[in-house]
């Protein structure tokens, strides 16, 4: 049997592909919220001149689990993002 063969009848293959598009679906609905969090953040810088810590803070796990959804649906790490895993650190930058 041919490997695509194989992974055309593997159950593990179909799981995957399910996880990639919903996990992609998920990143798309995330641009919407990163185009929020500036948005406020700006206002926020505005009326304040300072940056919310609170939200710089929760942008700051934001992209470090828009990170681990690229590195997933990319194929370059098999370890399923939140929520089969914890909320990534906010210590920690991203790198993708």
């Amino acid at each position: 049997m041919s490997e695509v063969k194989k992974s055309l009848a593997s159950d593990a293959f179909w799981l995957k592909t399910l996880f990639i598009i919903l996990f992609s679906v998920v990143y798309r609905i995330l641009d919407i919220v990163v185009l929020l969090l500036v948005i406020v953040q700006w206002g926020f810088r505005l009326t304040t001149g300072e940056v919310n810590p609170a939200l710089n803070d929760f942008s700051n796990g934001l992209a470090n689990y828009v990170a681990q959804i690229l590195r997933y649906i990319t194929g370059n790490d098999d370890t399923k993002p939140f929520p089969f895993t914890d909320w990534p650190s906010t210590g920690n930058q991203p790198t993708v």
